[in-house]
């Protein structure tokens, strides 16, 4: 019988639950004994493991970036149609110009984020104190090195994702009682509220200098962080504003005379505060010894036998999101190069006069959510529709042959149709993408099978804030389609009955528990939430935490995600959907780009609102004799015939995907407009902001269900 992935610790030791499992290295190879850290390291808090980590790696590039040098700005004319009148309105346009990469060695990151903790505690900052770092920016190499400035003087840091929102940026301050926050110069205007509001902040530190010199973007750039500035000032006069590199200068003057003050285990590393689609975000309380035992669970499934010094990792997720924070921190580990990139730069697509972050970086290793992977899918999948009809059979030809060749384990014609028949599929990459990685929410089996067969493995990651991104992740070694794979070596997880669900751990399903030293502190100043996340074992003094997830242990010892206990609807026959289970599905349809799917408790089906693949549903339309040109599709996006047209094919998607009927959607309800942070539509991490997308429709919704 084959090795079993994930092994059972014995049996249950609770009636309506199974046994607690471990993963198989753990269970064979470690005595049983869940790992505190990454192999062949001795520290025990984020200081000592990235000291560690560097210092093996003094000569060599740890880190690029690319500076800004313009952004240029379009300005394009659209028709929307207005009360059923046609009107002109104009919208501009940004492009991005970007400078080469710029990379840093190990010593050089070391001394630059000593310095700038010593900088910290320069400007009044009391290392072992109360006093908290907060930060409040998009994903760059400077926030990274503000979380480690902040670990070397064993300071808190409070992390907020950029498009929060003022309420709950507001809510994060003054809950932690920060007394720093560093920003971004674009997102000084956001703090004019909350400066106000936040008595704590004594200090506010930004990315770059504000320089009367600086012509980008004719000036704009400029204009806006200084008038903020100067707002700032006026408003709070005791706050002190400075810039990131005046900080660092400021500790490198003063380095012989400020010591680091290195944290504990128990000292706690940051508080992440989540942007949840409803209430008040809570923060997740992570010490130094849950975050270094996760990365040391992470390194046992991803090791340095399948990324190493030779790889080239992007980064360009929310560094405020768990699963991006601790794939940055154990790049460090793998010794490979952490390259920065930004959402809207990853591709040529919103450039000027350089490339895109993908191809000017050519990563081997890549991070991503869904909605990137399902943005790549139908790109190539556009991409292909414009070549020849020849063309198009000779692709799917070969992409059918590498599918068959792939599930039997054939090498050779794989690597013959992948060489020659995918070379430009991959090229739009970088060109060199060896190994993949979806977290955050599901992705769909088509998606995964697309991109896997195309580019290269598609490795699912299961995890969550409270346990520092662990649970499971599918290891090279173990590919397998549609599970979450591999237990990290940090903790073991057992299924408890779901009763009210219909879920029981005889039948080997369950709520997933989890147990181990990346499980949560708490969530900060609130005990409710706490009680309701962790249970304490009396006889076994274990601490659990209970992710409301549905999981089910298959035949290799895989763990799968089955259903969800959360964004969980009953219908009115009293039947449970999982609404991100189905949006994970009709999201891989080619006629939409983004998908929220709706349930009204008191009717049977759900409904989809969904953003149109634009492209996709005007050849529709044309199809249909509704429009007769590609800019006339937001003429007709509530068009009975259109929204018909689209609602079919997602039905199809639905149906050859297995869901049941109660799962298939009703109507569907076509969106004018996108699902971006900036638009508040979506949160930084692309969960969906349900209540705000009903809102803007609910009147078409209350249509669909008629």
């Amino acid at each position: 019988m084959a090795r079993l992935v994930n092994v059972p610790l014995g049996e249950p030791k609770n009636p309506g639950e199974t046994a607690e499992r471990v993963n198989s290295h753990i269970f064979y190879e470690n005595n049983k004994q869940v790992l505190e850290r990454p192999a062949n390291l001795k520290g025990n808090t984020v200081y000592e493991y990235i000291v560690e980590c560097l210092e093996k790696n003094k000569r060599k590039d740890v880190l690029a970036y690319r500076k800004l040098i313009d952004i240029h700005e379009e300005e394009k004319t659209l028709i929307k149609k207005v009360n059923g009148k046609d009107v002109e309105t104009k919208k501009t346009w940004q492009y991005y110009e970007l400078g080469d990469y710029k990379y840093e060695k190990g010593q050089e990151l070391l001394d630059l984020f000593t310095n700038y903790g010593k900088g910290f505690i320069k400007l009044g900052l009391e290392p072992h104190s109360s006093d908290k770092v907060h930060i409040f920016a998009s994903t760059s190499d400077k926030w990274m090195k503000t979380y480690l400035a902040a670990q070397s003087q064993a300071l808190t840091v409070a992390t907020a994702y950029d498009t929060l929102g003022e309420s709950g940026l507001i809510h994060s301050i003054n809950q932690t009682q920060s007394k720093l926050i560093f920003t971004d110069n674009a997102l000084l205007e956001k703090l004019l509220v909350p400066v106000q509001k936040c008595e704590s902040i004594k200090f506010i530190v930004h990315s770059e200098n504000i320089d009367k010199e600086d012509k980008r973007q004719n000036g704009k750039m400029y204009k806006s962080a200084f008038e903020a500035y100067e707002k700032i000032k006026e408003l709070r006069p005791d706050i002190k504003i400075i810039s990131m590199p005046e900080v660092i200068a400021l500790g490198r003057e003063h380095k012989n005379d400020i010591d680091v003050h290195p944290p504990t285990p128990q000292d706690i590393s940051c508080i992440m505060y989540t942007s949840g689609s409803t209430g008040e975000p809570k923060g997740v309380v992570l010490s130094h010894k849950n975050i270094v035992s996760g990365l040391g669970g992470i390194s046992n499934v991803v090791d340095k036998s399948t990324v190493n010094e030779r790889d080239r990792i992007i980064a360009f997720l929310p560094l405020a999101h768990i699963f991006e924070l601790a794939f940055e921190l154990i790049t460090f580990y793998w010794g490979g190069i952490l390259g920065y990139a930004g959402v809207k730069t990853l591709s040529d697509t919103s450039v000027r006069n350089c490339e895109g972050d993908m191809k000017a970086f050519k990563p081997t290793i890549m991070v991503g959510v869904p909605a990137v992977w399902e943005q790549v899918r139908k790109g190539i999948l556009g991409q292909i529709a414009k070549q020849p009809s020849m063309t198009q059979k000779i692709f799917w030809a070969a992409y059918h042959a590498k599918v068959k060749c792939d599930k039997y384990r054939i090498p050779i014609v794989p690597g013959i149709i992948s060489n020659v028949i995918f070379k430009k599929v991959k090229q739009a990459t970088g060109g060199n993408i060896r190994l993949m990685l979806n977290g955050g929410s599901p992705l769909s089996f088509d998606a995964q099978e697309f991109i896997t067969t195309l580019i290269g493995p598609m490795l699912i990651g299961y995890g969550l804030t409270e346990t520092v991104a662990n649970t499971a992740i599918v290891s090279p070694n173990n590919f397998e389609y549609g599970v979450c794979g591999q237990l990290t070596g940090a903790i073991k997880v057992k299924l408890v009955d779901a009763e009210e669900l219909g879920y029981f751990a005889k039948d080997n399903q369950g709520e997933v528990w989890i147990c181990g030293g990346p499980v949560l502190e708490e969530y900060y100043h609130n005990e409710t939430e706490t009680k309701n996340a962790i249970h304490y074992d009396e006889k076994t003094n274990e601490k659990w935490f209970m992710t409301g997830d549905i999981g089910y242990w298959t035949s290799t010892g895989q763990l799968k995600i089955i259903d969800r206990k959360k964004n969980l609807v009953k219908t009115m026959n009293g039947e449970y959907i999982a609404l991100e289970k189905l949006e994970s599905i009709y999201r891989s349809n080619a006629y939409i780009d983004n998908i929220c799917v709706y349930a009204d408790q008191s009717k049977v089906k759900p409904v989809g609102i969904a953003v149109p693949n634009h492209k996709k549903c005007a050849e529709k339309a044309i199809e249909l004799g509704l429009i007769k040109h590609e800019d006339e599709l937001s003429h007709v996006l509530h068009d009975s015939k259109l929204t018909n047209a689209v609602l079919q094919e997602l039905l199809k998607t639905g149906k050859s995907q297995g869901l049941a009927g109660i799962e298939l959607i009703l109507n569907v309800v076509l969106f004018d407009g996108e699902w971006t942070p900036d638009s508040g539509f979506v949160t930084s991490a692309q969960k969906l902001q349900r209540k705000k997308i009903l809102a803007a429709v609910q009147k078409e919704v209350d249509e669909a269900y008629k």
